[in-house]
């Protein structure tokens, strides 16, 4: 599993010397086989002709004898002469992309963290529930809480409607038992978003169970049976946290231009996202996919300028391939929100990037 110590190692490596080589490849076995994505690897490979050879050889080595033959994405970040190796599988898709530069190459994997960012995900029915972490695709149980058994009773006459109170009045304190147990969960954790599994009813229950807090982190819900597994929760808690993070996306865009343009706490354009970013003011950075764009970089203060011009004399500059990457990086390193669009009309009009800021 992916975890934050594992995305800071990739944010936070650099090589001054030597180049990094940056390959994102798709191994999705619904879409292709493995003699597919070799071909696919030997081609990103041919197109990256300023990594070392030694990080050229490392990679196909892994993918040949290393490679566990497990989830639908690949990312591997490799300098050799620096004994830097970064390397893990993912169980949603990536699109292939091979970059070389000096730093990994973290534009697609802060995409990743974005829609498939922290999540609680509780399954309930009327005995308990189990909680689970999903984290950039993973489901991971961690906690459950296991109550008293409701036996539905069948006999007739005057000890039915006693034995249908006793029933409802047991279902309502297991789910009250999981409620509390998922309050102080998801704290410790600190999860930002809810997924609620189960049936209809027993859902629609605990729900209204929940604080106010926890009720208004659900971003959805969708119905399976008390013995579903993992698997079948995961595969469908994916697709969910997909379709929510780019609705929640659009609005945020939206709110973005509404503030920029009423000279609120937000910026568009990247200019002025790059200087809120380096100067501690962005709170939440939104942008569209595939946005990139060169710029220099300061080599004594790893200060970013879009032209040399802006850098002003005297300045020592370095070409970046990609200054949008480095808003990214940054942005992860300071615990800033990132939020990356397939579309959005108005956002393409105003620089295809903004931020909320913190003033």
């Amino acid at each position: 599993m992916l975890t934050e110590l594992d995305v800071r190692q990739a944010v936070e490596f650099e090589s001054r010397e030597h180049p990094v080589l940056s390959v994102y490849l798709n191994v999705d076995p619904h879409r292709r086989s493995p003699e597919k994505y070799k071909l696919a690897l030997r081609n990103l490979m041919a197109q990256a002709t300023e990594a070392l050879e030694e990080d050229r050889q490392r990679l196909q080595r892994f993918i040949e004898l290393g490679y566990n033959w497990q989830g639908r994405g690949l990312v591997v970040f490799s300098c050799a002469p620096e004994e830097f190796w970064w390397a893990h599988s993912l169980p949603v898709p990536v699109e292939d992309l091979v970059f070389v530069s000096h730093r990994p190459y973290v534009h697609p994997l802060a995409e990743l963290l974005d829609t498939y960012q922290r999540t609680g995900v509780i399954h309930v029915d009327q005995v308990g529930a189990r909680l689970y972490l999903f984290h950039l695709g993973y489901l991971e149980a961690v906690e459950g809480y296991l109550g008293e058994e409701v036996r539905t009773h069948r006999a007739g006459g005057w000890a039915s409607s006693r034995y249908q109170r006793h029933e409802a009045e047991t279902a309502r304190q297991n789910l009250q038992d999981a409620a509390e147990l998922a309050e102080q969960f998801f704290r410790d954790y600190r999860v930002n978003r809810l997924i609620l599994v189960g049936t209809e009813p027993n859902v629609a229950r605990f729900r209204e169970l929940l604080s106010h807090r926890l009720r208004s982190m659900v971003i959805g819900t969708f119905s399976v049976d008390a013995n579903a597994g993992p698997k079948e929760i995961q595969e469908k808690a994916v697709e969910l946290a997909h379709e929510q993070a780019q609705a929640a996306g659009q609005a945020l865009a939206d709110q973005v231009i509404t503030l920029a343009h009423k000279g609120g706490n937000a910026v568009l354009g990247l200019p002025q996202v790059l200087h809120a970013v380096q100067s501690g003011r962005a709170q939440h950075v939104v942008l569209l996919q595939g946005f990139s764009q060169p710029a220099f970089r300061d080599r004594h203060t790893g200060f970013v300028f879009l032209s040399e011009q802006e850098a002003g004399e005297g300045t020592e500059l370095e070409a970046l391939p990609d200054a949008v990457d480095s808003v990214l990086r940054r942005a992860l390193l300071q615990g800033i929100g990132v939020t990356v669009l397939r579309e959005h009309p108005e956002l393409e009009k105003h620089g295809k990037i903004g931020a909320l800021t913190r003033y």
